[in-house]
């Protein structure tokens, strides 16, 4: 009788440490997802700021150049920026779009790069608009 108790105690501890080990790997899973969207994050905020830079840039002679498109190995992760900014309807009115894709959290391409248009990748789009109008343009004086 008491190798059945033992038996069944060693099942349940069993099951109970199972239950325990998946939880632990969604959290790790969660946790690195999460990381990868903040960098990914990052890296389309840098985009739109050198951007907004190069648009509202109040003197010509300084060069700022922000990258189009490039790919950036990040903690083993391939993002994938695209950058870009087109001429609006005004004459100093700016869109401005940033895209960065990644592979899917445990989905890579045989490239260990994402792919375009096959659902594997994960993706933050970002639009704005900017003018390079100055800011006190249209401000009166009392």
């Amino acid at each position: 009788m008491a190798l059945v108790e033992a038996l069944i105690a060693s099942a349940i501890l069993g099951i109970g440490l199972v239950g325990a080990t998946q939880l632990t790997l969604q959290t790790l899973n969660t946790a690195s997802q999460t990381r990868q969207h903040t960098v990914a994050q990052q890296l389309a905020h840098e985009a739109m700021d050198c951007m907004r830079a190069l648009v509202s840039m109040p003197d010509p002679a300084h060069v700022i150049t922000c990258p189009a498109d490039e790919t950036l190995v990040i903690q083993g992760v391939t993002y994938t920026r695209q950058a870009q900014s087109t001429a609006a309807g005004a004459a100093y009115l700016s869109d401005l779009h940033v895209r960065v894709s990644w592979p899917a959290h445990g989905q890579k391409s045989p490239n260990n790069a994402p792919e375009q248009g096959s659902g594997t990748a994960s993706l933050i789009e970002w639009h704005s608009s900017v003018s390079a109008l100055p800011s006190w343009l249209g401000v009166s004086l009392p």
